[in-house]
């Protein structure tokens, strides 16, 4: 990462629901340009995490700095506005909608520009996704699951975000799928989008990331280069306990 402000910094950041504290004094930097990869077993915090940064969940004390302002209250209308997106676990989509109506959706913050953002947003998602442009105008329940994730991520890609958050992009689907949508974030951070993952799957994440952050317990217990996280034993030993054995 270069010595120029941070496109996401997170400082001393605690947050949790109701009574119950999950992040403990989160640091993490998100430079512009970088597949940054938040890896960590289940319950490890990390889907809390993106919620926080997109207001979902208060920050309770620490600072969130988008762009170099920090964000004080923040408002996920708001955030997509000033170009950040999240692709939550789950999807979320509107099933009984066709899926160009669920991806224009994803433009909706556009304001005066709408139109002109949604055309060149769909191309590109279309590029990226062929196959929701063949099924454009099919229910999203009818989707696979492989293709209900593309089009959460397209759906997100539609506001033209700087920063994109995705959620457990893999779970649940087949690999050849998995292979896919990995090459569509890998196509997207050439073209300059900057990626905060989180992945359950670490080897698959920091296969793909410029550096990872590992955490256990609310808290990030290790971070570093992604070539390095991957050879490190103590990430597949300690922090992660079931890592994936294949190429191992």
């Amino acid at each position: 990462m270069s010595e120029a402000t941070p496109l996401l910094e997170l400082a001393s950041v605690r947050a949790g629901y109701g009574h119950a504290e999950v992040l403990h004094d989160i640091d993490l930097t998100v430079g512009e340009g970088e597949l940054v990869a938040v890896i960590g077993a289940n319950g490890a915090g990390k889907s809390t995490l993106l919620k926080t940064i997109v207001g979902l969940v208060p920050v309770r004390s620490g600072t969130i700095a988008y762009r170099g302002a920090r964000v004080a209250t923040p408002r996920p209308e708001r955030l997509v506005r000033k170009g950040l997106a999240l692709v939550p676990e789950g999807r979320l989509l509107f099933g009984p909608m066709t899926v160009r109506d669920n991806l224009e959706l994803g433009a909706y913050g556009a304001g005066r520009e709408r139109r002109a953002v949604t055309t060149r947003a769909l191309a590109r998602v279309n590029e990226l996704f062929p196959v929701l442009e063949e099924r454009a105008d099919q229910p999203a329940e009818t989707l696979s699951g492989g293709e209900q994730q593309m089009l959460a991520v397209g759906r997100a890609l539609m506001s033209e975000p700087r920063l994109l958050l995705l959620d457990e992009p893999s779970l649940g689907l087949a690999p050849l799928v998995i292979a896919e949508i990995f090459s569509a974030l890998d196509e997207l951070r050439a073209q300059g989008v900057t990626i905060l993952l989180v992945e359950q799957d670490a080897r698959l994440a920091l296969r793909h990331a410029d550096r990872g952050s590992v955490m256990r317990t609310g808290r990030v217990v290790l971070e570093g280069p992604a070539a390095d996280l991957l050879a490190d034993e103590s990430v597949r030993t300690i922090y992660l306990g079931a890592w994936h054995q294949e190429g191992s």
